[in-house]
């Protein structure tokens, strides 16, 4: 089921669940960790990403023979956009780009592609991990104040396989190049939203941390001179292979440590702005 408004079409996307992020345990996945459920509700999303064509149409500008994917998105023409294109959504619906959990809602169902060697350009602001993520498909708040105020997150897609996709962030102060851009018409959510928990489990992480380099580093390192018959020196040696042990136990945190906890819906911290700002008052 379509829907148009002015110039764009959007495709529809079926209310639902979906989960956001890895659970796999190396250093090098800790910007996509925790992964957590989403629950989000019906909406509407552009099956591709915006062309020059429906830029100059939106926006009433002359075609300039350019085809293809309008690329060097800022936030002056990312809120021109949304501006023209919510006036024919009505009220109750927010025009914008897909949060990460929409996007990654579309492109589960296959209603998106994503492409690589592009940066297409998020609702979300950026952020570090998925601590505080909402929940209900809804984007990160931005700061206020700080170095990454006119900045928002974007999907960044790996050069040969299109199902891995990483996130990072991108400027909207000027235009850079290769960053593209697709809106989505979404149900505005008013209610208190429902966010990944701030802490992990401390105690268990460095359970698992002390286990793992014990098993991969430090029991190796004395059992590889033992076994090849040099048994007195992991006796004699033990300062030089613990000292081993220890750092390639270490560096092996960087690709591999057991996959850690998910979290589901029902374990979501209910967040309600309205009681932190009646609190700092």
């Amino acid at each position: 089921m379509e829907m148009r408004l002015g110039p764009l079409t959007f495709v529809h996307v079926e209310a639902g669940s979906t989960w956001v992020g890895t659970d796999q345990g190396g250093w090098i996945h800790a910007g996509q960790r925790p992964r957590f459920e989403a629950r989000l509700p019906a909406f509407h999303i552009m099956e591709h990403r915006l062309t020059h064509a429906e830029v100059n149409a939106a926006l009433g500008r002359e075609a300039n023979g350019q085809d293809g994917d309008y690329t060097g998105i800022d936030g002056v023409l990312l809120r021109q956009l949304c501006s023209v294109i919510a006036a024919h959504g009505g009220d109750g619906v927010d025009v914008r780009p897909p949060s990460l959990a929409e996007w990654t809602h579309a492109h589960n169902l296959g209603l998106i592609t994503a492409p690589s060697g592009v940066l297409e350009v998020l609702a979300d602001a950026p952020f570090s991990d998925h601590r505080h993520a909402p929940m209900d498909g809804r984007p990160r708040p931005h700061a206020h104040i700080g170095p990454l105020q006119d900045h928002l997150s974007c999907i960044e897609v790996h050069p040969t396989k299109a199902k891995v996709v990483a996130t990072s962030s991108v400027p909207m102060d000027r235009r850079l190049p290769g960053t593209v851009l697709r809106l989505v018409v979404t149900p505005q959510r008013n209610a208190p939203s429902r966010t990944v928990p701030a802490e992990a489990d401390r105690l268990a992480n460095v359970r698992s941390e002390l286990f793992s380099t014990l098993l991969i580093g430090v029991l190796p390192s004395f059992l590889i001179p033992v076994v090849r018959g040099f048994g007195s020196y992991a006796l004699e040696g033990w300062a030089n292979l613990l000292f081993g042990g220890l750092v390639v136990g270490f560096l092996s945190g960087a690709v591999w440590r057991p996959r850690r906890p998910s979290v589901p819906w029902e374990d979501g911290v209910i967040h309600d702005p309205s009681v932190e700002r009646k609190d700092s008052q």
